[in-house]
């Protein structure tokens, strides 16, 4: 802990940053610790915060003060618990701030222990008979101290240990009988092209024309992968709760969406929804999160808690254009939208766990006539810093909606059949995967599984 005090108001505004606006703690976590706070109490307070966002628990102000009292009483009393200052409540407290005040604590920090340090070389100096190669020695190996001291778990490691790390990951894989480390969509199509499905620590861009179906598909993933045993999350910013469960009962039932929007059913489609929550519903582990206008940083708090509890093995945001978005003073809309994909990126990564990210596209391709609809990277919405950091980016592509009933060619008739366009693929091959669909597109097929059920495509497709 610092002696002097080298930055108190910075200090009681991050703390207080982290009061009034939990999520902000994965602004500053990562580099960020509780010693390098010039107060006992303030750095005391933080510590606790961070403790329980390290259990993946969601912070509340009796929640922090009685982990402090856990953590230690006897400062607890005498500080008086969270009333040591009542400032901390009062005072003007802009969470976009305080990743800045976090740095200018930490930099004071590094700059009291150096000079501490220093101090202590610079003595030794006055010594004749101290050799030159020890002040040498005590010089470099106190600041490695002091480097090791601020470590935030992020400096670059050997490429022997990472490989190392990946060899035990090879190992359990095979062990336990997978093709791939992937998550498999439910399109085999698409997990072909991909190597194996979804991968962990990447981030998909999925952008479609309006009402072309994007969400659709987003949704219908998310189930075939929690089909599988995957626990997944959802986090919608254009549809409700309400709505965005009448499209899963949609897709898992044979009863009409119409009936679904009016909110009246008849006997036997209650007892079908009954069946489907009894039987389907019951062990699928698919979460979904309306929050609207929020922040990014409401996002990735929440995801991160989850992923620490062992429930979010794979995200979706519905979608990225709808998260707030603030702009800078003289910066764009396209750098704010630049930090939202990258901060989902960086949520991928640390998370180890794919995400999707649901886009718009541009209004040119509705210009445009025939075949020049088919989309293009230019055709995503601020698509500069999206294609940069996505790791895919795929389009939705649905040729009968244009008119386009069959392949000029191969002849292939194209009633209900949609493509997922692969664009960019940083680590494979690009093409299109093909996937079925009914008339309204509230049920899709996996194209090759669909297309072995003769009788079934004959019954939804007669002319087929």
């Amino acid at each position: 802990m610092i002696e002097k005090n080298t930055g108190i108001t910075h200090e009681k505004a991050v703390v207080a940053c982290l009061l009034a606006n939990t999520e902000a703690i994965t602004n500053v976590i990562g580099f960020l610790k509780a010693d390098m706070f010039s107060s006992r109490e303030l750095g005391f307070i933080y510590k606790a915060i961070v403790q329980l966002f390290e259990q993946g628990k969601r912070t509340n102000y009796n929640l922090i003060d009685r982990t402090m009292q856990e953590m230690d009483r006897e400062l607890f009393l005498q500080m008086n618990g969270l009333a040591y200052d009542p400032e901390l409540f009062t005072m003007a407290r802009d969470s976009s701030q305080v990743t800045e005040y976090a740095l200018l604590i930490k930099d004071s920090y590094i700059r009291f222990r150096l000079t501490e340090h220093l101090n202590a070389v610079k003595l030794s100096l006055t010594d004749v008979g101290t050799p030159i190669t020890t002040i040498l020695g005590t010089l470099h190996s106190g600041v490695d101290k002091i480097c090791n001291d601020t470590d935030t778990g992020n400096e670059a490691r050997p490429l022997a240990e990472i490989v190392a790390s990946n060899l035990n990951d090879f190992r359990k894989n095979r062990a336990l009988g997978l093709d791939s480390r992937a998550i498999p969509s439910g399109f085999t199509e698409f997990d072909k092209l991909t190597g194996g499905g979804f991968f962990p620590g990447e981030i998909y861009t999925l952008a479609a024309r309006p009402s072309e179906g994007k969400s659709m598909v987003t949704l219908h993933i998310l189930q075939e992968i929690a089909k599988k045993g995957y626990h997944v999350r959802l986090v919608n910013h254009e549809m409700g709760d309400y709505d965005t469960a009448n499209r899963s009962i949609a897709m898992l039932t044979d009863i009409n969406p119409d009936f679904l929007r009016r909110g009246v059913l008849t006997e036997g489609q209650e007892m079908e929804v009954e069946r489907l929550l009894q039987e389907e519903l019951t062990n699928l582990k698919l979460d979904i999160r309306y929050m609207g206008n929020a922040r990014i940083e409401s996002i990735v708090t929440e995801t991160m808690l989850a992923c620490k509890r062992g429930k979010c093995d794979m995200l979706a945001v519905d979608y990225l254009q709808l998260i707030s978005a603030p702009v800078e003073k003289g910066g764009t809309t396209d750098e704010a939208i630049g930090r939202n994909i990258n901060a989902l990126k960086d949520l991928a990564v640390r998370c180890n766990i794919p995400v999707i990210v649901v886009s718009q596209m541009n209004r040119e391709i509705e210009h445009r006539a025939g075949k020049a609809k088919i989309p293009i990277l230019s055709d995503l919405r601020n698509s500069g810093v999206i294609e940069q950091t996505s790791d895919v980016v795929m389009f939705v592509y649905r040729p009968d909606r244009l008119g386009i009933t069959k392949d000029q060619d191969t002849g292939e008739n194209l009633v209900g059949i949609a493509k997922l366009l692969l664009l960019k693929n940083r680590n494979g091959g690009i093409g299109h995967a093909n996937f079925r669909h009914n008339k309204t597109f509230t049920k899709l097929w996996d194209f090759i599984s669909f297309n072995k059920k003769k009788s079934k495509i004959q019954q939804i497709y007669p002319d087929q």
